[in-house]
């Protein structure tokens, strides 16, 4: 039935089913071969992510399901509004709003299953006639969502965790081994958690990386495949490269002394872990993957065959095209790019003897030569009087005349934004209030090595990193970028690395004494 309405009274925002943004296929209804299959079929909760208005469908679906994690009685009709208007940019909310046409957006959703609507009942005249729609993620759409944002966020740039990753194997480990030692075994469980965890991103970081080259080397070679390539070996070579050899002989050498943990050990961790209440079929198949760390680490890092090896081995295969293709460059005059084109051109001018050469040198390279215009007399038109000898004629100082320049009706009101201006001030101040404040914290540390600091915030991080960078192209002393403060690292004997922990992760770095001057 076209233009259907949902069950309740009608009020002025009626939710209605006849406006769904979808094209069916042809011949749907139809007794088809294929519908006969037992062969997955098609998701119509899925119908939001494509089409002309995606990215409306999901800012709503981004909305409800932020709201679900906190609310499970759905959100209201007024309610979802305001949280979308909150998202908007709030020059534009007002006209980006009016284009959405909320109504028939969360209608298609319902239709499509990717929502449930429900209405509330109404207690007041006043809830009678408004929306009293409530909304809320079918099972379907907040899977597809979740699935949605891992695809997003596998296709982009790799975690940071995974650059720390080797470190942290090493650093864990070693502290496993030592709470077995001193028969710590809450400790050892904890650190045992932390050491699979880290491999699991390891893992599924390499799986990522090398669908990436596969699908870069794959098909023509064209501009796109190429950048694709070498992001792709660049990503190798910041997640893996100096990690995981720097780190790999520490981990290598706990190996011995993993395998030598005994059954009964690997079954109180597990106890340890999961309680002493757990049955016994589940506490077997726990111990088992416990102690499945200890092959996942030797495939990864030990043997002539680790998973380390073959990275190492692919990004070499993958490199190889690439360094033949520049030396085939090199060989003919260097990299073809417009920047090395004219870099080139510039130093053929400068190397010019006279200004007669340098200019030929650059029409050569440019095309750009002087007009060359031949000196003939002009033939006369046989008819036509010569223009000493016609008559005058009266020619306007202007090509054009203009009419009345007048305006009418009333003069357009000058658009008021001191209130804007108001608000970037104010923001501005607390911005810089939260710099001076992330500055006084940060100083407060002087005198402290780096093992002993708590989390840093998210600006005490931007400034500390700043003031390392400088220190490290300093040799151990650098300014911040005002000069306003500077830093001095002087490194601990012995050699010992601390982890400094912040809102994006933590930091492994080599122990130092910090301290800070004005």
């Amino acid at each position: 039935m076209s233009g259907a309405w949902l069950s309740g009274p009608p009020g002025p925002c009626p939710l209605t089913l006849g406006r769904v943004d979808s094209v069916t296929d042809a011949g749907q209804g139809e007794t088809s071969p294929w519908n006969l299959l037992t062969i997955p079929g098609e998701i119509r909760a899925a119908s939001y992510l494509t089409g002309s208005h995606a990215r409306q469908y999901r800012l709503i679906v981004d909305v409800l399901a932020a709201q679900q994690e906190v609310s499970l009685t759905g959100v209201g009709h007024d309610e979802l509004t305001a949280l979308i208007r909150a998202r908007l940019p709030a020059d534009s909310a007002a006209e980006l709003l009016s284009e959405l046409n909320l109504t028939d957006r969360l209608a298609s959703l319902v239709a499509w299953g990717t929502c449930e609507a429900w209405q509330d009942k109404a207690t007041t005249e006043e809830e009678f006639l408004r929306n009293r729609y409530r909304y809320q993620l079918t099972e379907a759409g907040a899977a597809l969502n979740q699935a949605v944002r891992a695809v997003e966020r596998d296709l982009g740039p790799g975690s940071t965790a995974v650059l720390l990753a080797p470190a942290v194997l090493a650093d864990r480990l070693r502290a496993a081994l030592d709470a077995l030692a001193g028969e710590r075994l809450e400790d050892a469980s904890r650190e045992f958690s932390v050491v699979e965890t880290t491999l699991d991103v390891m893992a599924r970081e390499a799986s990522q990386w090398q669908s990436r080259m596969a699908a870069a080397l794959g098909g023509i070679p064209d501009q796109a495949r190429i950048t694709r390539l070498l992001e792709t070996i660049l990503a190798y070579v910041d997640a893996w490269g100096a990690g995981v050899d720097a780190w790999s002989g520490r981990i290598t050498a706990c190996l011995p002394e993993l395998e030598a943990i005994t059954p009964e050990t690997w079954r109180a961790l597990t106890l340890q872990r999961l309680g002493a209440e757990i049955n016994t079929g589940t506490l077997e198949h726990a111990t088992a993957h416990l102690t499945g760390v200890v092959a996942v680490l030797e495939r990864w890092f030990s043997g002539e065959l680790s998973q380390a090896t073959l990275l190492r081995r692919q990004m070499r295969d993958a490199v190889t095209p690439v360094l033949r293709g520049h030396r085939a460059l090199l060989s003919v005059g260097g990299t073809v790019s417009r920047s090395a084109e004219l870099a080139r051109l510039a130093d053929a001018v400068a190397r010019a003897t006279d200004d007669a050469t340098a200019w030929q040198v650059f029409a050569a390279g440019t095309g750009l030569y002087s007009a060359r215009h031949l000196a003939l007399e002009t033939p006369e038109v046989p008819g036509s009087p010569s223009t000493w000898e016609a008559p005058p004629v009266p020619v306007s100082k202007r090509l054009r005349t203009q009419g009345s320049r007048s305006l009418s009706g009333r003069a357009p009101r000058v658009v008021d934004r001191s209130k804007a201006r108001a608000l970037a001030r104010a923001a501005a101040a607390h911005d810089q209030a939260a710099l001076r404040e992330a500055e006084r914290r940060l100083v407060s540390r002087s005198g402290t090595y780096l093992s002993e600091w708590p989390a840093l915030g998210p600006e005490e991080t931007r400034l500390f990193l700043g003031l390392l960078t400088a220190a490290r192209e300093a040799e151990g002393a650098g300014s911040s970028a005002d000069g306003r403060w500077s830093m001095k690292l002087t490194p601990v004997d012995p050699p010992r690395s601390a982890i400094c922990v912040t809102d994006e992760g933590r930091l492994v770095l080599a122990d130092a004494l910090v301290e800070f001057t004005a």
